[in-house]
């Protein structure tokens, strides 16, 4: 083959072929500050919780189910617990009496037996020492991970007894120094006559979904509120809880048409009178019905503040001059509708009818009023 063959035969394939360009899909670059990171998931912050935290959601959790099931919570977490950080109380005997013990753990790891024989010999020995009258019928270990071996091993009383005592054998030496040789032999008798079925392992789905009913539930793990319930129209009789800021419309009519102060019947009647007190009562059961979802939604306070918010933002106009009170309540009323409400968590679910009513539950409370003496 010559040389320009052979050098033809080289440079039959191009050196260099063309890249396909880049897709042209439009795309849309969010700024850093706009992007939304990932959603963390409860159970993932769970993990993240200090120990502390960690009770304090587990308080939360046991206080929901107060409602059904107990006299009193308390959390008795601290250096001389005896195996009891929380305890629910069946009757107003507490610990003296039928009582559940929750037993908080929060490690890195999966807790298993070598976490719970520890915590086991001290609820004896906090009976046996007469701390507690008597042992809790239900000891509910409860830990963000929970190794499945232990799960399986509280299914089983007599092999956690069988389990607890081995473990005491091999750790015989150190367990008598720590407790004293009396102590310890009065706790391992009343565990040799206990009932092992006590104990339990709690389960983190169901604790999460009792929990989320609860008012802590979307200030620890930044949840959607659930949906508002359907309003109910106010109910045709007046009730005690209406009593004064009703009175205070009333004294707004009789300035206004000069119905009866003291007549709601007069004012229902009046052409003009009637379907306003019939709005604004409409507007306070919608406020009213905004406190009870706040109440069972979120935390304590969060509806207060709101109203704190509302009361700054109205009370400079309910303070400057107006002819009449029904002037006054109007101007009120309309810059409640129009005020911006900040960051409280309630504010996507506030109706135009709840500022009104905000505003009545204030002049119930004589923090607004509409018909203002001259001084």
């Amino acid at each position: 083959m010559s040389t320009s063959e052979r050098f033809s035969a080289f440079h039959a394939e191009p050196l260099f072929s063309e890249l396909p360009k880049p897709s042209q899909t439009p795309v849309t670059v969010v700024a850093p500050m706009m992007a939304m990171p990932p959603t963390l998931t409860p159970k993932q912050i769970l993990v993240h919780h200090s120990a502390d935290q960690w009770e304090e959601f587990i308080y939360e959790w046991v206080s929901a189910l107060k409602e059904a099931e107990y006299v009193d919570v308390v959390r008795m977490g601290g250096a001389n617990d005896r195996g009891a950080d929380i305890a629910a109380f069946l009757t107003k005997g507490k610990t003296d009496g039928p009582w559940h013990c929750f037993q908080c753990k929060h490690y890195g790891k999966a807790i298993g037996a070598a976490t719970a024989y520890p915590e086991i010999l001290k609820i004896h020995s906090g009976v046996a020492e007469q701390k507690y009258k008597v042992l809790p019928e239900r000891y509910l270990f409860v830990a963000p991970k929970i190794g499945g071996s232990f799960v399986q091993l509280l299914t089983k009383p007599s092999a956690l007894r069988a389990g607890f005592f081995e473990w005491v054998a091999k750790n015989a030496e150190k367990l008598g120094e720590e407790y004293g040789e009396d102590p310890l032999r009065r706790a391992l008798d009343l565990a040799s006559r206990s009932d092992f079925s006590r104990f339990e392992a709690g389960n983190l789905d169901k604790i999460l979904e009792v929990h989320s009913r609860t008012p802590q539930h979307v200030r620890r793990f930044g949840t959607r509120l659930p949906d508002r319930p359907a309003i109910p129209a106010a109910p045709p009789a007046h009730a005690p809880k209406e009593t004064r800021y009703i009175q205070q419309l009333l004294n707004v009519y009789h300035e206004k048409w000069g119905c009866s102060p003291s007549s709601p019947d007069e004012a229902h009647a009046h052409h003009r009178a009637g379907p306003n007190l019939r709005r604004q009562r409409e507007a306070f059961y919608c406020a009213e019905q905004l406190r009870m979802f706040a109440r069972d939604s979120v935390p304590e306070g969060t509806f207060e503040s709101l109203q704190s918010d509302m009361y700054s933002g109205v009370s400079e106009v309910e303070e400057d001059d107006f002819p009449t009170g029904y002037a006054r309540m109007k101007a009120v009323l309309a810059a409640a509708r129009d005020m911006q409400l900040g960051s409280n968590v309630l504010i996507h679910y506030v109706k135009p009818e709840d500022r009104k009513g905000i505003c009545h539950q204030l002049a119930n409370e004589d923090r607004l009023t509409w018909v203002q003496e001259e001084l």
